[in-house]
């Protein structure tokens, strides 16, 4: 049996070496969120070591094993960062900005003073008419409804307002009708 055309190529073709699999720009917040797992990583390994104790055949070596594993990545992950990459310098405004707009998006910085509505409204109105204004807010929000004109914005309103009424109506009916839990 003979191998595909396409297999064959595969296999002709070298293998990239590790160091130029990310040879491109960091990303935003790449080396903090680096710092951050190997910070957690080695407060997990301190603390198995701490309850559990450091012997080889005790239970806490299979944490302390997997643990050391993930240091050992971040680690390696860490010193490509900065070892690799060392050469990108970019003014610190400059990194806020694609900081800012890889982790907080327009329809994220639109929807978490809505969030912060919704909970208010929770406690003045009640869970029903809190979450339905919430949704219809957001869902026309999301879908720029304030572009859109005549038909198709009825249209879209008009969907937006039964999308809203039928998943409230679902999440009561789940929720108070069949687990019987009170719902604010």
């Amino acid at each position: 049996m003979s191998a595909s055309p396409a297999r064959a190529a595969a296999r002709a073709a070298p293998a990239r070496p590790a160091s130029s699999r990310h040879t491109g720009p960091r990303h935003p917040g790449e080396l903090a969120l680096t710092l951050v797992l190997l910070g957690l990583v080695l407060l997990i390994g301190w603390e198995a070591a701490r309850i559990t104790g450091t012997t080889p055949s005790g239970p806490g070596f299979g944490p302390l094993a997997m643990v050391a594993v993930a240091g050992l990545g971040l680690s390696a992950r860490l010193v490509q960062l900065v070892v690799v990459r060392s050469g990108e310098r970019q003014a610190v405004a400059a990194r806020l900005r694609r900081l800012t707009a890889a982790v907080l998006p327009g329809p994220v910085v639109v929807t978490l003073p809505l969030l912060l509505l919704y909970l208010v409204g929770l406690e003045l109105v009640g869970f029903v008419p809190a979450s339905f204004a919430f949704l219809v807010l957001s869902t026309g929000l999301l879908w720029r409804l304030d572009r859109l004109r005549g038909r198709e914005l009825v249209r879209r309103g008009l969907l937006a307002l039964a999308v809203a009424a039928g998943t409230v109506a679902v999440i009561r009916l789940i929720f108070q009708e069949l687990f019987q839990v009170l719902l604010p």
